[in-house]
């Protein structure tokens, strides 16, 4: 095998993928996703041409007629029907017992005499076999049917123990056995080996079955009673014979088999005593792509210079899923895991000892997050062992980390999270650990304290002392926060973390969420051996598809960093050197402290009281309310009013956004697009999770929601998520305001709608500011087709931004119109004609009042919105270079991570000494076929990331 240093030597000058080489290839790479899987048209992308491959039904369906007479031609012997003869020697078949046609369904459809089919099916005994019997085809069995079956049997038997050799001792009686198959539940008649000491079974599988079976469950998601009784109707339709029953003890095969089968491809078979000696997280499918001291960095990586030092941190994303979930039964037994703390699931007695001990942390929100944080305590666990499990995978990849994941009971508690991220981590000798959740805000606090009593227990390897940590909230689920706590923990302007989103993990729980169907069901180890499986197909199907997804990738991170590297130049060549020293020591400043001043936040003044203290008052007087014994207001002890508006003013910032995007206006990428398409599933989440806070602050407006999805036309397709009704009190009538809603809601309501205006005429000025600057410096600058362009662009991404803020302010004026708050409507904007509207009697346009509202703008408050919009191109140049490095990286580390897995399966050929000789040559032989397998991966991805820039892109296109 060849040692470390020697493959990173290998890999030293080896540069995959080759830069893309003009304007035309990086337009053509701003139509790839990097999602793998294919995008679907968007209804709004207006009409394309279509082609006759569309509808592969058109020239079906004028044919279907033939098709059926030929289905219904098999049905007799066919081109046969006249003479028919025996395929194998010619003999003459007619309908007499003597010389009966058989036809073999497993072996084709010609016909066959009863002797050349009993030599052709020694063999193969669990071939389905039909005869001619009164001028129709009628089912037949090889062995000798039951008293019960209908069929005629020939009387076959089946010699087992020398694998299809004759037996020089077999056993005189004969056994009836019952086998499944993948065509069904066969009854079988045996003669066992007379010379072998091996059991007497009365049933058994065969491995193509229980592979069969295994590719249905991960892939389909399909459980064993399901699949056992497809058998059972493949064996008998109509159910007039009485199969035995094998459910319970196929479980119980298929259980065991998908576990040998994850401990035979981690090469525990290979080491002596090899189940026995497997250490905790040892069956699981590690990802390539992540930073491992131990198999895929450079040495020397320790000592990286600082500035490049990001691309050996380990990114992780934590959440909970609460679909995972199981019942509780009343005729519960013992079930301990297969594999006990071997592959995902933390080891279960250790984390139950510790969770014993567990006090309710003391809620410290300093921000109104969503769902997550509001229920941590307090999810629906009547009847429930498990109420859901919380995760942990690498961020970039989406694949779920050793002992990544431990079962929830009540909820997503810190203790369950502290102890599924500790022992994912795994005491990994990396330095950095970027770890994004979506309550990071308020985890991460005495995050190192509470690691440090964990660390007391033994199975705890992690001591976060060993490590640098930053913490981040996923880039959807970040404007369900603050806007202090988005500024302060953002993935968007961190440094060092490329384009990673956060939101691999939602991803993986997309996958995962189907099974659980099944699971919620099952018995604990059953359940958790059905999910590692689950999960260990969904791993290594990511690996072995991290070629074209990394080639993906690399497109779009290639076209968009020079994209960002113009942009920004031209933003940049425009401002003066000791203003550009100034912003750039404010960003320094905060990338070393973020609790220093925002550099991407504006500080222009408001038109009034912004959101954010408005939400603050509002806050405090409902803590005065509580403290008084006043307050009773609070959603089962969740969430406040305040913070149930606020939760629904961020969701239909977030239908707005997609709405904006969607419409048109602006150029959607296909990354783009599948991005959307993601947040529409999360808003959909979010907004189920409103509705179950909306019984509580307004009791009756279920009946209302029932009433319009009752009037709605049933063949119309749903709203989509980016128009769903939110039901509001500002959505309402007066009378249904007064019907439906808690006190002081609509009044809540009112006051953070005057804020969210306050803040949105804020933005708008700052964007036509930094519009105004840049529109100077073209024309003051701009040369050329190429610089033109650049600068048109910037204005346009510019003016997309003032004009969804516009459309916002429209939208919560109008709600506050339709709350009746016609005080605040005065302060936000004049309605008199010569304030808005161009003179009839004049030639010179009067100045619009937004540039009065909260004062008269000034020069300070140019600076700030060009300030703004410099240190946002700024960020996304940096994090596109970071992704570009990332991405190279992580495909050296790939390659380096399969060199790896070939030689520890090289070293295995011969691992095991003191075994018999037929185990020794099964032992090397599947070694040998997995070094090669892996041989041939390394091979294909190198010669992907190698190709051409055209077809790598024609590749990603497909």
């Amino acid at each position: 095998m060849a040692t470390r240093a020697q493959l990173t030597e290998d890999l030293a000058e080896w540069m995959p993928f080759t830069e893309l080489a003009d304007d035309e290839l990086a337009a053509i790479a701003q139509t790839i996703s990097s999602e793998p899987q294919p995008l679907d048209d968007d209804h709004t992308s207006g009409k394309r041409k279509r082609i006759a491959s569309e509808d592969p039904m058109a020239l079906w369906r004028r044919m279907s007629g033939a098709y059926l007479d030929e289905l219904l031609r098999g049905e007799s012997l066919g081109r046969h029907h006249g003479r028919p003869s025996c395929a194998a020697c010619g003999e003459i078949l007619t309908e007499n017992a003597e010389s009966r046609a058989f036809r073999c369904v497993d072996c084709g459809p010609f016909l066959q005499c009863e002797e050349c089919l009993r030599n052709r099916h020694e063999q193969l005994p669990l071939h389905s076999v039909q005869k001619v019997w009164t001028g129709f085809w009628r089912q037949c069995t090889l062995f000798s049917p039951s008293v019960s079956q209908t069929s005629i049997g020939l009387g076959m038997v089946y010699q087992l123990g020398h694998h299809g050799f004759p037996c020089p001792h077999p056993d005189p009686r004969l056994r009836r056995m019952v086998v499944l198959d993948a065509g069904g539940v066969f009854k079988v008649d045996i003669r066992f080996c007379a010379c072998s000491h091996s059991l007497r079974h009365k049933h058994m599988h065969l491995s193509q079955l229980l592979d069969n079976a295994w590719t249905l469950k991960v892939v389909g998601n399909m459980n064993a009673h399901d699949f056992v009784g497809s058998l059972e109707r493949l064996s008998n339709a109509t159910f007039t014979e009485q199969l035995p029953d094998r459910y319970k003890a196929f479980g119980r095969m298929s259980r065991q088999y998908d576990f040998l089968m994850r401990a035979k491809r981690a090469g525990r078979g290979h080491a002596m005593d090899g189940l026995a000696t497997t250490p905790a997280g040892g069956l699981a499918v590690r990802c390539w792509a992540c930073p491992d001291p131990e198999r895929n960095l450079p040495d020397g990586w320790e000592n990286a210079d600082p500035s490049k030092s990001y691309i050996y941190s380990l990114m992780l994303a934590l959440d909970a899923n609460f679909r995972l979930k199981n019942r509780l039964r009343a005729n519960e037994r013992q079930d301990p895991a297969l594999g006990n703390g071997l592959g995902y699931f933390v080891e279960t007695n250790e984390y139950k000892e510790h969770l014993r001990h567990y006090v309710a942390e003391e809620d410290v929100s300093t921000c109104i997050a969503f769902a997550a944080l509001m229920q941590k305590e307090t999810r629906l666990t009547t009847g429930l062992r498990v109420s859901g499990v919380g995760g942990c995978v690498c961020a970039r990849h989406g694949i779920v980390r050793p002992l990544g994941l431990g079962d929830l009971q009540k909820g997503e508690r810190y203790a369950n999270m502290d102890w599924v991220f500790l022992n994912a981590v795994g005491g990994l000798g990396v330095r950095r650990l970027v770890i994004s959740y979506d309550i990071a805000c308020q985890w991460k606090q005495r995050i190192r304290e509470r690691a440090t009593k964990l660390s007391k227990n033994s199975v705890i390897v992690t001591k976060l002392d060993d490590y640098a940590l930053q913490f981040a909230l996923p880039v959807w689920h970040a404007v369900a926060h603050e806007s202090s706590c988005q500024a302060a923990n953002s993935l968007t302007h961190a440094v060092g973390v490329g384009r990673t989103d956060g939101e691999g993990i939602e991803r993986t729980w997309a996958i995962l969420n189907p099974i659980g169907f099944s699971t919620k069901e099952m018995g604990e180890g059953n359940r958790h051996d059905t999910i590692e499986d689950k999960i260990d197909h969904v791993n290594f199907e990511k690996n072995v598809k991290q070629g074209n997804t990394l080639a993906r990738k690399m497109l779009i991170a290639l076209a968009e960093r020079e994209t960002q590297i113009n942009e920004f130049a031209e933003v940049d060549d425009s401002l003066e050197s000791s203003l550009r020293e100034q912003w750039q020591r404010q960003v320094n400043a905060w990338n070393a402290d973020n609790t220093s001043p925002n550099p991407y936040v504006s500080t222009a003044k408001h038109a009034g009281p912004s959101e954010a203290q408005i939400l603050a008052e509002l806050k405090k007087a409902e803590l005065e309310q509580l403290r008084s014994g006043r307050g009773n207001e609070l959603a089962a002890g969740r969430t406040t009013a305040a913070a149930f508006i606020k939760g629904a003013l961020q969701l239909e910032d977030q239908q707005r956004r997609i709405r904006f995007e969607s419409s048109g206006q602006t150029t959607l990428t296909a990354e783009r697009s599948s991005q959307l398409d993601e947040l529409r599933v999360s808003v959909l989440k979010k907004l189920h999770t409103l509705q179950m806070h909306q019984m509580v602050f307004m009791p009756g407006v279920e009946e209302l929601r029932a009433a319009e999805e009752e009037r709605r036309d049933v063949d119309a397709a749903p709203a989509p998520a980016e128009v769903a009704k939110l039901w509001l009190p500002s959505d309402l009538s007066m009378e249904q305001r007064e019907a439906v809603c808690r006190p002081t809601l609509v009044e809540t309501e009112a006051q953070l709608r005057l804020g969210q205006c306050s803040d949105t005429l804020a933005k708008i000025r700052g964007h036509l500011h930094a519009k105004t600057h840049l529109i100077d410096t073209r024309n003051a600058n701009a040369v050329g087709q190429n610089s033109s362009t650049r600068f048109g662009t910037l204005i346009g991404r510019v003016g997309d931004q003032a004009r969804r803020q516009a459309t916002k302010y429209r939208e919560a004026r109008a709600a506050l119109r339709a709350s009746q708050a016609r005080a605040a409507l005065g302060k936000l904007g004049s309605s008199k004609r010569a304030r808005n509207e161009p003179s009839l009697t004049k030639k010179v346009v009067p100045v619009s009042w937004i540039w009065f509202a909260g004062g008269e703008a000034n020069k300070e408050e140019l600076h700030d919105s060009v300030r703004v919009q410099w240190t946002k191109s700024l960020a996304r140049r940096d994090r596109w270079i970071e992704e570009v490095h990332l991405l190279r990286e992580e495909m050296r580390r790939v390659i380096k991570s399969i060199e790896v897995l070939r030689g520890e399966w090289k070293e295995r050929e011969d691992a095991r000494t003191e075994v018999d000789e037929e185990l020794a040559a099964g032992l090397m032989a599947y070694a040998k076929r997995q070094s090669f397998v892996y041989g041939e991966v390394e091979k294909a991805f190198r010669g992907i990331w190698s190709a051409s820039t055209v077809a790598a892109i024609r590749r990603s296109c497909r």
